[in-house]
């Protein structure tokens, strides 16, 4: 037993056999030597009581929201109104080009492709093969759900499971996108944690953000905002633009007056506006590789805390800190760095807002 955690039933195997083997002696029984039939007896015994007390202390920790995992995190989460974010699949979007064969035929939704082999998409809806050549989109899911859906790129030709003579050639037309992993235990925590609520409806601003940030793992940050009086304005940032109508009107979709929001209160969606920067990082260091990755991790790390909050200011101190602690000798600003064509400083920004922007690395001649 882990003692540096919280336990409802204590125990301790070896003081429960020190305990029996007393009782054991006190009620006339022999002395216990190890290899003894009675021994060996009183040992299944103490296996079958530790395993019951720790089967309890189990089911009680999995009614705590602290060290529930799996399907017992997925009931509190439900019974808070916060469901976990399931696995998803990629779409992605074909130019289908028809062969000349003189008859009409279909492609039937389902019909599966792949690139490589390995990972397959589906067709969504029927396509028309009318037997002359022609190139029409159309639009692809990954039979699997999970990000390495996402993998599929602009350009990539793609050939049927079952070859048609119908079709000529098929190729990706548009970077397949919107495959996620589901939401992973410590995650879905910390959402039921931060945005899980119980038995009530949206209102408070929290509630309203609960509720965007529920309906996909795309959606990095949630803002509610009262724009006037009885209009709220929830503004989003998305992990990738690709789905963003999709989302955005999932989100609107989560927020009905009938049963979740408010009677009174009118709502919009919005992704939150963009204000860019742009920063040439120029920094000298001793010529270690290690620094070299530590100063690009730290650059990855600055990055994601920078776009994927909405409101927080533009804060390139931070970034000029992490870059020092990494092991560079020398951190500068090269001529193109810029915030929203202005100076490179810190900046506030307002609540509907988020900084997104770029970083190059370039390292000085040491």
């Amino acid at each position: 037993m882990d003692n540096t955690e919280l336990h409802y039933v204590q125990f301790d195997p070896k003081e429960l056999w020190d305990e029996m083997t007393l009782r054991y002696v006190e009620a006339g029984g022999d002395i216990l030597y190890p290899g003894d039939e009675k021994e060996m007896l009183l040992r299944a015994v103490q296996a079958d009581i530790v395993q019951s007390l720790g089967s309890v202390d189990n089911a009680l920790r999995m009614q705590t929201l602290r060290y529930a995992v799996g399907e017992y995190l997925d009931v509190l989460g439900e019974n808070r109104g916060c469901s976990r974010i399931k696995a998803s699949p990629a779409h992605a979007t074909v130019n289908i080009t028809t062969a000349i064969t003189g008859r009409a035929d279909v492609l039937t939704a389902g019909t599966t492709m792949t690139a490589d082999g390995q990972q397959f998409y589906e067709l969504l809806e029927d396509f028309p093969l009318p037997g002359v050549q022609q190139t029409a989109p159309a639009v692809i899911r990954a039979v699997e759900a999970g990000s390495a859906g996402n993998g599929l790129l602009s350009g990539t030709p793609m050939h049927l499971s079952m070859s048609n003579a119908g079709v000529l050639s098929i190729v990706v037309a548009a970077d397949a996108a919107g495959g996620n992993e589901q939401e992973e235990d410590e995650v879905y925590r910390e959402r039921i944690r931060e945005y899980g609520f119980a038995s009530v409806t949206t209102g408070p601003e929290q509630q309203y953000e609960a509720a965007a940030m529920a309906v996909s793992s795309e959606v990095l940050d949630a803002n509610a905002v009262k724009i006037d009086a009885g209009h709220v304005g929830v503004y989003v940032v998305l992990s990738d633009d690709t789905h963003a109508a999709a989302i955005l009107q999932e989100i609107q979709d989560a927020l009905p007056a009938e049963n979740v929001r408010p009677l009174t209160d009118y709502v919009t969606v919005h992704q939150a506006e963009s204000v860019p920067y742009t920063l040439k990082v120029e920094y000298k260091t001793d010529g270690s590789s290690a620094v070299t990755s530590a100063i690009a991790a730290a650059v990855n790390e600055y990055q994601a805390w920078q776009d994927n909050t909405i409101g927080r200011p533009f804060n390139p101190d931070r970034l000029m800190a992490a870059i020092y602690q990494a092991g560079a000798t020398r951190v500068t600003w090269g001529e193109e760095s810029n915030f929203n064509s202005g100076a490179v400083e810190y900046t506030e920004i307002t609540e509907t807002q988020r900084c997104k922007g770029s970083i190059t690395l370039s390292a000085l001649p040491s």
